[in-house]
C-alpha cells in the first residue's frame, strides 16, 4: 500500500480526526460494536472497539485486496485508552530471511512465548490514556536474529479507544512531533509505554512477568469559595452581672400576660 509512498519521517496509518479514519482498514465485529465517539478526557474523537468476545472485534489494515501495508519505518506508536477489560493487538512483519513474523500483545497474558514464527508478549496499560512505543527491528533482532524489513498488518482488537496509530524512522520528542499525531490532554493523566524485548527471548526461556502494579488516583479537593467559607472564630458573648440576668430573664407580675385557655378542635 505504502510500497511506492515517500516515507522520510512519519507514515500515519490511522487518525481517528477525519472525514475517512477507516479508509484503509476492514472492520469486523460480532457481539460488539466499532463506532466513533467523543472522548470525555480530551475533548477529542475516537475510536472505540467493546465486543464481548476479543478475538471476533477488531479492525485491520491493510484492507482488502491489499495485501501489505509495505511501511518500512521500524517505530510504531499508538495512543489508546485503557478500559480496563481485555485487550490485544497484532504486528505482521517481514524480515530479510522472507520470513513472516506476528507479534501480538495482550493485557491478559502473563508470560512471553516465543516460536518459529509468532511472540506472545504481556502488555501493562495504566488507566486512562496511554503512548505505547515499538522498536520492532529490535525485537526481530532480539528474538530471531534476522533484520526488519518491512511491515506487512496491523490488527487491533477490542477492548479500547485508539486516536493514532503511526510509525517513525526513529522516537521523537514531543517537540519534534507533529501536532496532529500528539496526545492533547486535559486530565493531565498519561504515561509513555516503551515495549523492551526481555533478556531470555531468543532462548524462549523468559521468566514470568511481575503482576501489574496498582495505582490509585485521587480525586482534587474542592476548593471552598470565599462567600461559603466557614468562620472558625467564636464571639465571646458579653457578661452580664447576675442582678441584671434576674431583671432580664423574670419579668414584673404586671408585665406577664394572661395565660390562654386551651380550646378543643374537632
Amino acid at each position: 500500500m505504502f510500497r511506492h509512498s515517500f516515507q522520510h519521517k512519519f507514515v500515519t496509518v490511522f487518525n481517528s480526526i477525519g472525514s475517512k479514519p477507516l479508509a484503509i482498514w476492514d472492520v469486523h465485529t460480532k457481539n460488539g460494536h466499532v463506532r466513533r465517539l467523543t472522548d470525555e478526557d480530551l475533548n477529542s474523537l475516537v475510536l472505540e472497539l467493546m465486543g464481548v468476545n476479543v478475538a471476533t472485534t477488531y479492525i485491520t489494515a491493510p484492507c482488502a485486496p491489499c495485501p501489505s501495508l509495505s511501511i518500512k519505518l521500524p517505530f510504531l506508536v499508538m495512543l489508546l485508552k485503557n478500559m480496563k477489560k481485555y485487550f490485544s493487538f497484532e504486528v505482521q512483519i517481514l524480515d530479510d530471511g522472507k520470513s513472516l513474523r506476528r507479534l501480538r500483545f495482550s493485557n491478559y497474558q502473563s508470560e512471553t512465548r516465543v516460536s518459529c514464527f509468532s511472540i506472545t508478549m504481556p502488555l501493562s496499560l495504566v488507566p486512562q490514556w496511554n503512548q505505547v512505543k515499538l522498536n520492532l527491528a529490535d525485537f526481530t533482532r532480539r528474538a530471531y536474529g534476522t533484520n526488519y524489513v518491512e511491515t506487512v498488518r496491523v490488527q487491533l482488537h477490542a477492548n479500547i479507544r485508539v486516536k493514532t496509530i503511526y510509525f517513525s524512522d526513529q522516537l521523537y520528542g514531543e517537540n519534534d512531533t507533529p501536532a496532529a499525531l500528539q496526545l492533547v490532554r486535559n486530565s493531565g493523566v498519561s504515561r509513555k509505554i516503551k515495549m523492551r524485548v526481555p533478556i531470555g527471548m531468543a532462548t524462549g526461556r523468559v521468566g514470568k512477568v511481575p503482576d501489574e502494579p496498582v495505582e490509585a488516583v485521587r480525586p482534587p479537593t474542592p476548593e471552598v469559595e470565599e462567600d461559603h467559607a466557614i468562620s472558625t472564630e467564636v464571639e465571646e458573648a458579653p457578661f452580664i452581672p447576675p442582678e441584671e440576668d434576674e431583671a432580664l430573664t423574670q419579668p414584673d407580675e404586671e408585665e406577664q400576660a394572661e395565660p390562654v385557655e386551651a380550646t378543643e378542635t374537632f
